[in-house]
């Protein structure tokens, strides 16, 4: 078998399917998105309009009222969780230096849900409350402000499987048309 030695001047063009074409879609592209992305970043988070700070308290109150309720638990039970999880007994208070600060009780939760311009959640508390709740309502609230979104983990797995089914089938219409050559 003789090998010939191929002169690219003279081969005709395959038919259908130009790499140079094809390469210079995909820079075009490439640099569309690139330029949305720099006016998305020039261009700065969304600004959420607050009139001042007692409406972000209102709003993280309403969030974590959400929560409350989507659990379907009493606000005993959800104290005695947060105290669990925050090492807190009355024992532990009640030593000199204390070991912690006041168990949470409901009267206090109450408060902070109801009244939260005189009585503002702290901010481990909070904390606490994403631990017990298991949900985003309170986080999603304060991310809101700056125009993020939470994601859960199933969310970014169902995203990230449709985008691997997406590259799938760019792949495979890439291989049928370097097939046809």
């Amino acid at each position: 078998m003789s090998k010939k030695k191929i002169d690219e001047t003279k081969e005709p063009p395959l038919p259908g399917f130009s790499f140079q074409d094809n390469v210079s879609q995909v820079m075009k592209e490439y640099k569309e998105v690139g330029k949305a992305l720099d006016s998305m970043l020039a261009a700065g988070p969304v600004q959420h309009e607050m009139e001042n700070e007692f409406e972000l308290c209102q709003e993280i109150a309403v969030a974590l009222k959400q929560e409350l309720r989507a659990m379907g638990v009493s606000r005993e039970i959800v104290c005695d969780q947060v105290n669990e999880y925050l090492g807190r007994t009355p024992e532990r208070y009640k030593q000199t230096p204390p070991l912690c600060r006041k168990p949470l009780t409901k009267a206090m939760l109450d408060k902070m849900i109801s009244d939260p311009i005189n009585y503002p959640l702290d901010s481990y508390y909070l904390y606490a409350f994403q631990h017990v709740c298991k949900g985003f309502g309170v986080v999603s609230a304060i991310l809101g402000a700056v125009g993020a979104h939470v994601v859960s983990g199933e969310e970014s797995r169902k995203f990230m499987k449709h985008k691997a089914q997406e590259f799938r089938q760019k792949a495979q219409s890439l291989e049928k048309s370097i097939g046809r050559m």
